[in-house]
């Protein structure tokens, strides 16, 4: 049952003024995205191959794609524009950090945690955002008000409403704070915390678990402990100097060992590497297993990996950003733009298909697609064309259908 309090609770809670309408009452209902209650911290989590490399890679792909301030025209078309207060906050948030810096840094908070937050430090006289400081996710308490939602940001000893806080999160049942993968990824954790152990040690032993010395003599008690003295000595020896054992009285040594393909084997299959990829979205093959990589499957995992993975998560980022950035009065008029054209960049076959689609249905003309490229227009290359026959788009349709007849 949720307990309402006054600010003197609010203020032993935190142990600070907050700064918070005095009107503001707000139930006592605290989350924090600093939650330790999984088994691995996102420290622990990014020690892990599989993981580390998740994470780099959704953050530094939309990290860094290119991101402008759009504005709809009267006629229906976009224009960039590159004038805008927000245009210009965009490319230096904060005297702190650079623009992909600060994007990364939100991007990776809110794989490995759940939760990116960027506080809006400062505006201008008009009211445009004009700094915005990352904060770590167990920096910031979110809070769920009768009258909202606030954010606790500790190093500041504020508490700020949401219009002040970019918030970007990643699966969040409740629609206020996310759920990040390492949380439902206890077990694949464990299975590569030990899997990592396991391949230390054996590495550290030369892969070889242990060893059998045999005799075909029957020996009693006393020379039993004598040998096991002088082999004990022998071994030592030998790790220290390296020289070989020699053995006397007919014995025998078996080792039994693990072969390196057989240790490298337990590691990968106890690391889980489909499992920890599948929760972030990630195709195998960009996390390194390329078991059952193909030129034609990996394609195929990379277009699956633009659209399934990054393309929400892009659009989710800019509708946050749209909300917080711009004033209301103009919210119809201007948005945030990320450029995800530029994934498809490395990918051949997609951006070949891509193009040819979007030049058949009348929307990229081929000096359009050529700018696309960085390649020079030719004269002659800004018509568009329709479907029929691929008439230019400004025929008329008498002249098209006597092209038919």
């Amino acid at each position: 049952m949720l307990k309402k309090f006054d600010m003197g609770l609010f203020d032993s809670i935190f142990g600070t003024k907050a700064e918070v309408p005095a009107t503001t009452i707000l139930p006592v209902h605290i989350t924090t995205s600093g939650d330790d209650s999984s088994v691995f911290s996102t420290d622990a989590a990014m020690r892990i191959t599989t993981v580390y490399r998740c994470v780099r890679l959704i953050a530094d792909t939309i990290g860094t794609l290119p991101i402008h301030v759009k504005r709809r025209m009267p006629d229906g078309s976009r224009v960039t524009v590159y004038d805008h207060p927000v245009a210009r906050l965009l490319q230096q948030p904060s005297p702190l950090y650079a623009r992909i810096d600060f994007m990364r840094s939100l991007i990776a908070s809110e794989e490995l945690s759940g939760n990116g937050y960027g506080y809006i430090a400062e505006r201008d006289k008009r009211g445009y955002p004009t700094r915005v400081d990352y904060y770590k996710p167990a920096e910031v308490k979110v809070m769920k008000g009768d009258n909202g939602v606030y954010y606790h940001i500790a190093p500041l000893k504020v508490v700020v409403p949401s219009r002040d806080v970019i918030h970007f999160k990643g699966y969040a049942p409740d629609g206020i704070l996310g759920e990040s993968p390492i949380s439902l990824l206890r077990d694949e954790m464990e299975n590569c915390a030990n899997a990592t152990k396991c391949s230390k040690e054996l590495y550290k032993q030369d892969l070889r678990t242990a060893g059998v010395f045999s005799t075909d003599h029957k020996l009693g008690k006393e020379a039993t402990q004598n040998l096991f003295k002088s082999l004990g000595a022998m071994l030592r020896r030998a790790k220290t100097t390296g020289q070989p054992i020699i053995l006397e009285e007919g014995l025998k040594y078996s080792s039994i060992q693990l072969s390196p393909e057989d240790a490298q084997f337990v590691a990968n299959k106890l690391q889980s590497i489909d499992q920890v990829a599948s929760a972030f979205g990630v195709p195998p093959h960009k996390v390194g297993d390329l078991t059952r990589g193909t030129y034609s499957n990996n394609e195929q995992g990379n277009l699956e990996f633009y659209i399934d993975c990054l393309r929400p998560k892009i659009e989710q980022l800019e509708e946050e950003l749209n909300r917080k950035l711009f004033l209301e009065s103009e919210k119809a008029e201007y948005y945030i733009d990320i450029d995800f054209r530029g994934l498809f960049r490395a990918d051949t076959a997609t951006r070949k298909d891509w193009y040819r689609e979007m030049f058949y249905i009348g929307v990229f003309s081929s000096n359009d697609i050529r700018a696309l490229e960085d390649l020079p227009a030719y004269e002659g290359g800004d018509k568009y064309y329709v479907p029929v026959n691929l008439a230019p788009a400004d025929s008329n349709n008498s002249n098209i259908n006597q092209t038919n007849e």
